[in-house]
């Protein structure tokens, strides 16, 4: 495949990505979908990047468009049969349906990696675009459990929320992948079978 003409590839994350990646982990955006939404310090991320680089069950892969780093995916468990995974754009002029690709990726890299038979992702009942992304790729909502109250970023309001869990078996994701692929825009389904994930060596 000629490297020139594809739009869409994940990396490895490397140090030469760490500012790029704290300020999308600080931006309001990304914050107020995630776990943990309190601001990031340096210090705390560095520590968190180091501790990335000697964990065997975490990987976080830089989601790139035309070699232009634009947001994140991240896999832990990676030793176990079943993977957590999760993802954010960290741009805002992103492809059109980038989130599409996100969702995509994840399971078909869960597909090929050694050992996976389910993936497992969890979401927070306000973040209604991943709900509809999983909703569109047929996960299997297992569980929801209270997820406690939640500030808006910009303070002015309380909210409380659930995390939703889902749940997708490598071989649904085997026998469905056509069909869903199939309900995609044509442009996203040029990216989806575009995407390629490169290991440090060929980066």
């Amino acid at each position: 495949m000629n490297r020139a003409a594809v739009e869409h590839d994940f990396i490895p994350i490397d140090a030469s990505h760490l500012l790029t990646v704290w300020q999308w982990r600080n931006s309001d955006r990304v914050r107020e979908n995630m776990h943990y939404d309190k601001l990031i310090t340096w210090d705390e991320h560095e520590h968190w990047f180091e501790a990335l680089l000697q964990d065997v069950n975490r990987e976080c892969w830089i989601y790139r468009q035309h070699l232009r780093p634009v947001g994140v995916l991240n896999f832990s468990d990676t030793q176990q049969a079943t993977m957590q995974w999760g993802c954010y754009l960290g741009e805002v002029n992103c492809a059109p349906g980038s989130g599409l690709i996100l969702e995509w990726a994840a399971l078909e890299y869960a597909l090929q990696h050694v050992g996976c038979e389910a993936l497992e992702a969890q979401v927070l009942s306000f973040n209604t675009s991943a709900l509809k992304l999983h909703k569109l790729f047929d996960y299997e909502r297992i569980k929801i459990e209270a997820g406690g109250l939640r500030h808006r970023t910009d303070q002015t309001a309380v909210s409380e929320y659930k995390i939703h869990f889902f749940y997708y078996a490598m071989r649904k994701w085997q026998a469905h992948r056509e069909k869903v692929l199939a309900k995609l825009p044509k442009p996203i389904q040029r990216g989806c079978q575009q995407v390629t994930f490169l290991s440090k060596e060929t980066v």
